[in-house]
């Protein structure tokens, strides 16, 4: 199965954060392949302080690429409208990560379960203190 790579798994990966350097190498040693997408790329280089980014770009580079295509934003756009009509704001970005994953047949790692309510993304948890 494919999994998608939110930019906070990315992130905490690249940082060395421990339970989520676990649960990606887990992925791996099942055979399961890592994913990325141009939004992801987006942020997390958005996110990043320069000497940090030749290795963000060789462990990005080196992940399957899925790209978002225009009926995945059109879906993004729905949801994010939809979910808005409902009370709920969630971040374009987001909305165009799970259209893509949805799209591609792969699960969302990510740490921001709020951020992703749509009943069609399949989600695989980061590790996090839940408040």
């Amino acid at each position: 199965m494919r999994h998608l790579l939110d930019a906070d798994a990315v992130i905490d990966h690249l940082k060395g954060f421990a339970p989520t350097r676990e649960l990606i190498a887990d992925l791996i040693r099942r055979g399961e392949q890592l994913c990325t997408c141009d939004v992801v790329i987006a942020e997390v280089l958005a996110g990043s302080h320069e000497d940090d980014r030749p290795q963000a770009e060789q462990w990005l580079f080196a992940l399957e690429f899925l790209p978002t295509s225009p009926m995945a934003a059109w879906q993004a756009g729905r949801w994010r409208y939809d979910f808005a009509r409902q009370g709920r704001q969630l971040p374009t970005t987001d909305c165009l990560i799970a259209a893509t994953a949805v799209e591609h047949g792969a699960a969302v790692v990510t740490g921001n379960e709020r951020h992703y309510p749509m009943r069609e993304v399949a989600l695989v948890l980061l590790p996090r203190e839940r408040r």
